[in-house]
Order: structure tokens, then sequence, then C-alpha cells
């Protein structure tokens, strides 16, 4: 995959919604790695999902079932 960048304000939203006070930057990129990491198999789930339903297009029903 191209090289994802998810910004550092958005992690921080992401930490502070789950009572987090402070993150180191080393602690972010590891989030971030995660983050990307998780997303890549779920989609690749999903787009396994929509073309064994002999379509194109990736629904919400694919992704809930790609991330179970």
């Amino acid at each position: 995959m191209e090289n994802i960048r998810i910004k550092k304000n958005t992690l921080l939203k992401l930490a502070r919604a789950n009572n987090v006070k402070r993150v180191s930057k080393e602690a972010l990129i590891e989030i971030e790695k995660a983050i990307i990491d998780i997303t890549e198999k779920i989609s690749k789930r999903a787009i396994e999902l929509a073309n064994h339903a002999k379509r194109l297009t990736v629904k919400k029903e694919d992704i809930e079932l790609a991330s179970k």
C-alpha cells in the first residue's frame, strides 16, 4: 500500500476520547501503525466478501462481517 498517514490531531482526539491525558510521539506512531494495519485487513476481507457475492461495491454488511 501507499504511505497512508493519519493526522496527529485525529490520533490525539481518539486518545482523549478514551481518557488518555498524555501520549508520547512514539506511542502515536504505534497507534497509527496499528489502525492502518487493522483497516487494511478489514478492507481486504470486505473486498473478498463483495467479490464472493459477485459485487464490485463493498457494502456496510461486508465491513461488518469482515470486522468480526
